[in-house]
């Protein structure tokens, strides 16, 4: 390995103070686009208890400390404006309630923070119930009659992202998913988005399902590995 080579890996674990603080330990992240050296890696992240390797190309690992976690798909669609508004959704106002916090968590059956077994300290449970919080208080989120389900979506300029989305266990196979795509379209639109996205894992099959559907496109896939030191 040349010089240059490894001063591309040495830089591409970044830390996450984010994280770092929510989760009690060092986390960083790596996103791979050439040279990759595992062993040159794994020197650098001993530094870190946590890291999430991003790639959009198949690595090869060999350290049972890196785990292949997900493939992370984001699809997107032009927003028309045409969509109907249902009235059984509308904005939720309010502090965080417990139903609205368990349909939070149901959002992420599929993450890898809580499909990795690893992360057994509550990273999940803490960092979801940060991202609905927050999503509260952003006024982002729109809820269906007696909390069936819910969404959340996030605008910055002409363009909005679903962060979360999720339909109670007892009110699935009722077509609430694409009500409320339809209803977090319309919102979008409304506040002058005319770009929608969604991320989702792709062994989430029923939502890839839902989205390509509704209309819309994949644009990116990521593999995604965790590193977890031992």
């Amino acid at each position: 390995m040349n010089t240059e080579t490894t001063d591309n890996i040495q830089l591409t674990i970044t830390p996450l103070p984010f994280d770092s603080e929510l989760f009690g330990y060092p986390v960083g992240k790596a996103e791979i686009t050439e040279n990759w050296n595992e062993n040159k890696f794994l020197e650098e992240a001993n530094k870190f208890q946590l890291v999430y390797i991003f790639s959009a190309e198949p690595l090869s690992m060999i350290s049972a400390e890196i785990k292949e976690i997900e493939t992370r798909i984001v699809f997107e669609k032009e927003l028309t404006g045409n969509q109907d508004t249902d009235i059984g959704i509308k904005k939720f106002e309010g502090e965080l309630n417990s139903d609205l916090e368990s349909l939070a968590f149901q959002s992420g059956a599929f993450s890898r923070f809580k499909t990795d077994l690893r992360l057994n300290s509550g990273e999940f449970e803490k960092l979801y119930k940060l991202w609905i919080q927050n999503s509260c208080r952003a006024g982002e989120v729109l809820i269906a009659d007696n909390s069936a389900g819910f969404v959340s979506c996030n605008l910055k300029e002409n363009l909005a992202q679903i962060g979360l989305i999720a339909v109670g266990k007892d009110q699935r196979s009722k077509g609430w998913g694409k009500k409320l795509i339809h209803a977090a379209e319309g919102f979008s639109f409304s506040k002058g988005a005319t770009k929608m996205r969604i991320g989702t894992q792709e062994a989430n099959q029923p939502a890839c399902s839902l989205y390509s559907k509704l209309g819309y496109e994949v644009v990116e896939k990521v593999r995604v590995w965790h590193y977890w030191k031992k």
